[in-house]
């Protein structure tokens, strides 16, 4: 009796169960409702639940209902505010606009679900159409620091948050493929157990893991799918810098052969992923292993080998090797899809005429930041409940913002998803619920070897104080201090273009005027250390053949390219420019105008994180003649007549200056400011004399006067105020030194009869 019981009982409680889900999927779901005039009739299911009176509502009970949906509170949250907050400054807002009307506001929410690409009026499409178009909700949103198009992504967030939440009902094939798997790989395609040793199969999973809702690469993948159609070269390469995405983008394309196989009834393919170290490690011959395993394979259907690191195969696996891989891409059952980053291609690949020859290459570039972001919205949802720390839609966007800025010789997405997942554990780490520009930028100092950490007061100030800084340490040359303030300011505040440099500089000038001297301080005072500044005598590149030291050759990268790459942040000096091969320029014109430089390789160089400085004696006789002629001619003039002469004589184009942003002529020091120069120089003796010796050194001021007199040259600068101080400085001090036994501090004052 009890189970005839619970038989019957069964039967009549299934079709409301199948009635329920057949409403849920009518009111919840994201099928398209009849088209109707009422904009109420639209309303999503979600919405009309929270409305306590359906027949006639307030704009309160409106908003109130929304706010209180479960995509309303994610986006009101993702807004970086709570809910119950949210809604007291909506009522606030509301009390002073009696004007607005329900009925108005769901005709406007109409537009933009349609606009929105949305089938009903759901939380989203209300809230987005009042702060787009009333001021008050604008304000609201302004003090979130929020543009209106955050909101728009913060809404294409909720829309991955709502397909991340709703789960698959427990009778469909994902769910009975997770619990009980599938049928025996080898009871269809025969047993391949020594292909089976050293591969991992990808395609017994990549259907139940389900399709992505954020796909990057579509292009690419259709193409690729185009290939492994074709009857012949249908071997793939795939070639990308670390992080764009191409593991993932393999996924997919697994992804796609096996459900449409599945959809047209195909010949199931196998799809597998070799473990390239293992066979080449862990088998005593592995080219006769490999031939053995991809024999029996042919003979068991239709295989696609994914070879990640084919380039380890290809440099270490030996000519056998390279020899079987070979023989089997001409094969029918067994195709190759290969991955490889830039650089591995050149070298390995396009070498090799013959093994070039029977790839189709697919070249894989970059994300976009809107790209980048969604991927990130869709990993946020997993590694949240894996982590256990919150994530916003702020710290999202400064994650995107910042990877970009200070990881530029990484690849998005990868470098973001990186940032994404260290910040969240450095945020459980310390105990955080939410996840914060803090941490964010805690990972990105570590990541780039460089303090990005948010700008303070004391920061500020410093940045503001650069111009006082700058002018005590570079004597009389105004126009170079202004220019380069400037910059730096611009810089801090991130003002300044993001495809190019920090800043770009031409030096022109007479020799011994400061050039070099300004790029010195510069580094130190900006990059923290005369270390972090690359110098390149442009002597060296003087030949056509010197191209190659920016570019590059096939055997690697150049020196400048490596000392970028190992640091992204640093001045570039390039002393006398215009002794430099006109192809050598060009090449810097390019970095002057991208920002980045390609090399020989195909590897991509940022320069967005440096100051370029060239410096130039172009019109050295001209400006040694001009003044002796014009002795006491005033600055403008000068500029004038140097420019002129510059182009008149073809030296540089008109072109060439343009590209930089700001061309400084250095003026002949006079003679106030070349006795500036002689005390800065024996202030560097005298600290250096106390740091490394102990010893306080004074010169008296008629020892200064004699020197900056006696050094003074219009011609040749500090160049020979320097020569001066070696000769009747430095020299005769190293002689006391030597004949008299002075201790550590003890005074050596010098005196101008000393000097005679």
């Amino acid at each position: 009796e009890p189970f005839k019981f619970v038989i019957a009982l069964a039967i009549l409680v299934y079709p409301v169960f199948v009635f329920h889900l057949f409403l849920e999927d009518i009111f919840m779901g994201n099928a398209k409702p009849r088209w109707t005039a009422l904009d109420g009739d639209l309303l999503s299911f979600a919405i009309v639940r929270q409305l306590r009176y359906p027949r006639k509502i307030s704009i309160k009970d409106l908003l109130d209902s929304v706010v209180n949906t479960q995509s309303g509170s994610f986006i009101v949250r993702e807004m970086g505010r709570e809910p119950e907050k949210f809604l007291l400054s909506i009522h606030q807002i509301l009390e002073k606009s009696p004007e607005l009307d329900p009925a108005q506001i769901l005709s406007d929410a109409r537009k933009t679900m349609e606009k929105l690409g949305r089938n009903r009026i759901d939380a989203g499409a209300i809230l987005f159409t009042l702060f787009k178009t009333h001021e008050g909700f604008r304000d609201l949103l302004h003090e979130s620091d929020l543009s209106i198009e955050d909101l728009q992504a913060i809404l294409l967030w909720e829309r991955y948050y709502a397909h991340f939440i709703e789960e698959a009902p427990f009778w469909s094939q994902k769910k009975l493929l997770k619990t009980f798997g599938g049928v025996g790989r080898s009871w269809v395609m025969g047993y391949t157990d020594e292909l089976d040793r050293l591969t991992d199969d990808v395609s017994a999973h990549v259907l139940w893991r389900g399709l992505r809702h954020v796909r990057i690469h579509q292009e690419e993948q259709k193409q690729a799918l185009r290939i492994l159609e074709k009857s012949d070269l249908h071997d793939l390469l795939i070639i990308g810098n670390v992080g764009v995405g191409k593991k993932t983008l393999v996924e997919n394309i697994a992804f796609a052969v096996r459900k449409y196989e599945r959809e047209k009834f195909r010949a199931y393919t196998r799809i597998l992923n070799v473990k390239t170290a293992e066979l080449l490690s862990g088998v005593a011959n592995p080219d006769t292993f490999l031939l053995h395993a991809l024999k029996k394979a042919q003979d068991s259907g239709r295989f696609i080998l994914i070879i990640e690191d084919i380039a380890l195969m290809l440099s270490s696996g030996g000519e056998k090797v390279q020899a079987i891989l070979m023989k089997f891409i001409r094969e029918k059952n067994v195709q190759l899809i290969g991955i490889m980053n830039t650089q591995e291609y050149h070298q390995l690949v396009k070498s090799s005429p013959a093994l070039d020859h029977f790839f189709e290459k697919l070249t894989i570039d970059e994300a976009t930041e809107e790209e980048t972001m969604a991927v990130l919205m869709e990993k946020t949802f997993v590694l949240e409940k894996e982590i256990e720390v919150r994530v916003t839609y702020k710290a999202l966007r400064s994650i995107v913002k910042l990877a970009k800025r200070y990881l530029a010789n990484l690849s998005y997405p990868g470098k973001a998803v990186s940032v994404l997942e260290d910040a969240m554990n450095l945020a459980k780490s310390a105990g955080d619920m939410f996840v914060t520009e803090s941490h964010i930028r805690e990972i990105i100092s570590q990541k780039g070897h460089i303090d990005v950490s948010e700008l303070t007061q004391s920061d500020k100030e410093k940045v503001l104080k650069l111009d006082e800084v700058l002018h005590k340490r570079i004597v009389g040359q105004e126009a170079a201090v202004e220019a380069l303030v400037s910059s730096l300011k611009r810089a801090v505040l991130e003002l300044h273009q993001e495809n190019k440099p920090l800043g770009t500089f031409l030096f022109l000038g007479p020799t011994g005027v400061g050039k070099t001297h300004t790029a010195k301080v510069l580094a130190e005072e900006y990059f923290g250390s005369i270390d972090n500044m690359i110098r390149l005598d442009m002597n060296d590149f003087s030949t056509e053949n010197s191209v190659t030291g920016i570019v590059g050759s096939q055997q690697g990268s150049t020196y400048l390219a490596r000392r970028v790459q190992d640091q992204p942040f640093a001045l570039i000096l390039l002393d006398e420019i215009e002794k430099a091969h006109p192809k050598v320029v060009n090449l810097f014109l390019q970095i002057l105008d991208e920002g980045h430089l390609v090399d020989f390789n195909g590897v991509k160089t940022d320069f967005r994180n440096t100051i370029i400085i060239a410096t130039s004696n172009a019109g050295a006789l001209f400006v040694r003649d001009f003044l002796k002629e014009n002795e006491g001619i005033d600055h403008a003039t000068f500029e004038a007549h140097l420019t002129e002469h510059i182009l008149q004589q073809g030296i540089f184009s008109p072109e060439f200056l343009n590209r930089f942003d700001d061309v400084v002529l250095y003026h002949a020091l006079s003679k106030e400011e070349a006795t500036r120069v002689a005390i800065l120089m024996l202030d560097d003796i005298v600290n250096e004399m106390k740091e490394k010796r102990g010893i306080d050194l004074k010169v008296e001021e008629d020892v200064v006067r004699s020197i900056a007199e006696k050094g003074y040259s219009r011609e040749f600068g500090a160049r020979e105020m320097r020569r001066t101080i070696i000769d009747t400085i430095e020299n005769r001090l190293a002689d006391y030194m030597l004949n008299n036994d002075v201790k550590r501090g003890e005074d050596v004052v010098i005196k101008r009869e000393n000097l005679e």
